[in-house]
């Protein structure tokens, strides 16, 4: 259809067709503001005008936001633009909002230099805040953490109020930017470092609350001696009656806590309940935490939560002695080892640690 036009007759095109739509929109909103006034939610059965309109056209809940927002707030002025092409439908709409929170004349006019996203940004910014607002919002804060079945997954969402949300960002952010950015994985991308970080900051307040009431949390191993011996040790594991365990995890849970292992039966009975323990005592993770000075992973200075860490791992037999214990900070133990499935070189100098690409385990 278009195939002989130029790339600046294409252009011309776009823009015509953008016309036609705001035309089209600023019919729409003189319809929905009828049957907004028809109350034709309320006879449908729906909640809000949002959600009718999301229902009846088919379309995402923030262009339903937008339509039914500009069609109460729009003046005559802003719809006669739109009707004549002057604007596209988004800058109506982000105007409207901005004149509904009191701006004057002059702050409007000014806006039409801006780009959208410092429109919106002025629109926040001349919102007004009563104590009223601020009680609301802070009254609506919550969070909610849902693991999938098998907790092998936990997808977070929540709201916080202003205040409270600039602090947590601020402690997550400033927490991402001490992790490094490897540079062999592209997707580790800001969010990934702010998950880690909202790792690291919970990891770091239960082994402060643990050291102040002895030590840190103990970490219950369940064993279902039927399922791991059929299954070849790959299922019948899980910690603390949650997520079931692979190896990494076990591994992890071996290096950073205190265990107590329990294994049944495959009616379930209790076949055995071992002592609470810890699998490197205080007095050894002292004793390699000082001879080593700080992470022996090979280019590494961190000194940031240092790990001691199997160098043979403790389930392929693995001793726990100094000779079989290396220092690792927190970035290369529970990022790297334990959650990208790299190994230590065990062929390499004891402060010139190797990591070995899961995929390749021997040494080079």
């Amino acid at each position: 259809m278009f195939d002989d036009l130029t790339v600046d007759e294409l252009e011309t095109e776009l823009l015509a067709r953008e016309r036609v739509i705001g035309r089209l929109r600023a019919e729409q909103l003189e319809l929905l503001r009828d049957l907004d006034a028809a109350q034709v939610a309320v006879a449908d059965g729906c909640r809000t005008m949002v959600e009718w309109v999301s229902g009846r056209l088919d379309v995402d809940h923030r262009t339903a936001s937008d339509l039914v927002d500009t069609s109460r707030l729009a003046d005559t002025d802003l719809e006669a633009s739109l009707q004549r092409g002057e604007c596209a439908f988004d800058r109506t709409a982000t105007t409207a909002r901005l004149v509904a929170t009191g701006a004057d004349g002059e702050t409007v006019a000014f806006s039409q230099a801006l780009n959208l996203g410092a429109v919106r940004r002025l629109v926040a910014s001349n919102k007004q805040r009563t104590v009223a607002s601020e009680q609301e919002a802070f009254s609506a804060r919550h969070l909610i953490i849902q693991p999938s079945l098998d907790e092998s997954v936990w997808r977070l969402r929540g709201l916080l109020a202003g205040y409270d949300g600039r602090i947590v960002t601020k402690a997550l952010l400033e927490e991402a930017d001490r992790t490094p950015v490897d540079v062999d994985l592209p997707r580790q991308s800001r969010a990934t470092r702010m998950a880690d970080a909202l790792t690291t900051v919970c990891a770091r307040s239960l082994g402060e609350s643990g050291s102040q009431g002895g030590g840190e949390p103990v970490i219950t191993v369940h064993v279902d001696a039927h399922r791991l011996a059929t299954t070849r040790g790959q299922a019948g594991i899980t910690i603390d009656n949650g997520p079931t365990a692979g190896i990494s995890l076990l591994e992890e849970a071996l290096c950073t806590g205190r265990v107590e292992l329990t294994a049944t039966t495959v009616d379930g009975r209790p076949l055995a309940v071992g002592r609470t323990t810890r699998v490197i005592s205080p007095r050894l993770r002292r004793f390699v935490l000082n001879r080593d000075h700080g992470c022996t992973a090979a280019g590494c200075t961190s000194r940031y939560r240092l790990q001691p860490h199997h160098v043979i791992p403790w389930s392929d037999g693995g001793r726990t002695d100094p000779d079989n214990l290396t220092t690792l900070c927190w970035y290369h133990h529970h990022v790297v080892v334990h959650g990208r499935g790299f190994r230590i070189d065990p062929q390499s100098p004891p402060h010139q640690r190797r990591l070995l690409n899961p995929h390749h385990r021997d040494p080079p």
